[in-house]
């Protein structure tokens, strides 16, 4: 937790320096059949000129039963007209039972460049192919941030990590009797012959639920995730 809390403190330095903005930190926990296995830390600061957003998860340690994961990832750029995000740093580090995976991107206008890979990955795509893209973390800032309720459900991004350009969507939104909100998620593939990642295997299909915060503003509360071991909840704290 020590070097979860230093990332953190990080990042808010980091958006801290980039002008007034308001900062959200979320915690997730991942079961299956009731059984947990892992939790997800998310954190984000955002203001009128820019982002910074980050995220660690951790498996549980159920020896025997999964593999000991933690992927730490943080991304930081600025906001467009219409809602979209122009990365300009992307950093991300796994600890896969015991070996380590760095890469880090940088984006030069629309253009990624792959800046750090460590160690050098053989299957990487070519960050050409690429282009007009956005980093996985933001990705995933896209779909766990704090929106306007008109909002919700409302997703399509192209996301790209070095070895995958992934697409990411939302839709199919329903209302329940409460009045929470639901959709439907896809995590695609579109060029890449890496391996399955973490986050493309949880993700590829899940449907996600909205919480309503005090403020009217709403907020990704709980994803039921369709693994290959069946379904999985990942719900906040």
């Amino acid at each position: 937790m020590t070097r979860l809390f230093k990332s953190i403190a990080a990042l808010l330095v980091f958006a801290s320096l980039c002008g007034p903005a308001q900062a959200e930190q979320v915690s997730f926990v991942l079961r299956f059949a009731g059984i947990k296995l892992g939790t997800l830390s998310y954190v984000d600061q955002v203001g009128p000129s820019s982002y910074a957003a980050g995220l660690r998860f951790r498996t549980g340690g159920l020896t025997g039963l999964i593999s000991s994961v933690t992927f730490e990832a943080r991304s930081q750029g600025r906001p467009l007209a219409g809602g979209n995000l122009a990365p300009t740093k992307y950093r991300e580090e796994s600890l896969r039972d015991g070996e380590r995976e760095i890469t880090e991107i940088m984006w030069r206008g629309k253009t990624p460049d792959i800046a750090v890979e460590t160690p050098p990955q053989p299957d990487r795509l070519d960050p050409r192919q690429a282009v007009g893209s956005v980093d996985l973390m933001t990705g995933m800032h896209l779909l766990l941030r704090t929106i306007a309720p008109e909002d919700a459900c409302k997703l399509d991004a192209t996301t790209y990590d070095g070895k995958r350009l992934m697409r990411l969507t939302l839709s199919d939104a329903t209302e329940d009797r409460s009045g929470r909100v639901s959709c439907t998620g896809k995590f695609s593939r579109l060029k890449g012959v890496a391996p399955e990642g973490l986050f493309d295997t949880m993700f590829a299909k899940f449907e996600v639920t909205y919480r309503t915060l005090a403020d009217g503003r709403v907020r990704a509360d709980r994803m039921v995730l369709k693994t290959p071991l069946g379904r999985a909840v990942l719900a906040s704290e």
